[in-house]
């Protein structure tokens, strides 16, 4: 549902006086930059099944007229837990509520709050997107949030529809977990808002950013899949890359939410040097299709820390490899998360 008068960009809108859906954690977590041990959990290879009704406290929704949704249901996959809630959009007249998933992990503390902003070329995707990503987060320590925001031809760039719905679920998260470390991750077109978003909120303290496979310069990525389509990118230097038939897939798409190469433009150079001191860890393969090296480049070059795994493409957006052998990066993560945290508890004594 289209907004009748979206707001600027890149705008943080006041949040409404109370919220959809405060999540009620089957236990209690203690928040500690604790180092959490891996591989403790076993998943459940059935997959995610119901498992007892959620006890979300819908009375915000009921103050404000909205009828909450009928006994939300808590799933589990192993020891990850997922409840199910929502964030009402802010954008004036709109009246959508964002539908989100909370991943949490049963025996561990925890670290920090997650919002993991799934990748789908700008066009499709939606809070169940990448699940193993969402599952080996918990597993860490993190508190994830995923969210069904809207983009492609439903919310093209120009509505700004896109950003705020991702700027509600950041306030949600911020207000409903006051006082424990905020990060974002994002894989693909999903790290490119999560370095967008963490490089421009300064009302929103952002403690560490994740980008995954991120498209950090959308006009670059539309310039290589062009090459592709014409037959000339071997020639213009990518080791490797997709048929001309992929290319014009993943290029339509792309450009019914960006819609011109001057937005595109805009989108990368904003991404060209750092604009805040967030710290981020970007994970990268060194042999993606969809999003090249040369696409991250700038983002490479600011960085605190790049982990690029060799022989490894965009798979690693969509999910993480199992058994946290040489090619998952969990470690990773948990050793940059343990850094950030260590960074964060420092600077509030």
């Amino acid at each position: 549902q289209a907004a009748s008068n979206p707001p600027a960009k890149d705008h943080v809108g006041p949040r409404p006086a109370a919220y959809c859906g405060g999540v009620g954690l089957p236990f209690n977590y203690l928040h500690t930059p604790a180092r959490v041990a891996m591989g403790n959990c076993t998943s459940n290879s059935g997959g995610v099944v119901v498992e007892q009704k959620s006890r979300l406290q819908d009375s915000a929704a009921r103050d404000s007229g909205v009828p909450p949704p009928p006994n939300p249901p808590t799933k589990s996959n192993g020891c990850v837990k997922v409840a199910e809630a929502v964030v009402p959009s802010t954008i004036e007249n709109d009246g959508y509520q964002i539908p989100i998933n909370v991943y949490s992990y049963s025996p561990s503390t925890l670290r920090a709050v997650a919002f993991f902003i799934h990748g789908g070329i700008f066009y499709h995707g939606d809070k169940e997107s990448h699940p193993t990503i969402s599952n080996g987060l918990a597993e860490l320590g993190l508190l994830v949030v995923t969210a069904s925001f809207r983009n492609g031809e439903e919310a093209p760039h120009e509505t700004n529809i896109t950003m705020q719905d991702l700027t509600d679920v950041i306030h949600y998260c911020k207000e409903r977990w006051s006082g424990i470390p905020f990060g974002l991750v994002g894989s693909s077109s999903g790290g490119f808002f999560a370095l967008r978003l963490s490089q421009s909120l300064v009302s929103a303290s952002v403690d560490f950013c994740i980008p995954i496979c991120p498209v950090a310069d959308p006009f670059k990525r539309a310039s290589y899949l062009r090459s592709s389509i014409s037959g000339s990118a071997r020639s213009e230097g990518f080791a490797s890359f997709h048929s001309s038939e992929k290319s014009l897939q993943i290029l339509e798409k792309q450009l019914s939410f960006w819609k011109d190469d001057d937005s595109m433009k805009e989108a990368g150079e904003s991404l060209r040097s750092r604009q805040a001191p967030v710290p981020t860890l970007l994970i990268i393969g060194s042999a993606d299709k969809n999003v090249p090296l040369s696409i991250t480049l700038d983002v490479q070059s600011w960085a605190d820390r790049t982990v690029c795994l060799g022989g490894k493409g965009h798979e690693l957006c969509d999910k993480i490899v199992e058994g946290g052998g040489y090619d998952c990066y969990l470690s990773d993560i948990n050793r940059f998360l343990e850094f950030c945290l260590a960074q964060n508890d420092r600077g509030t004594e």
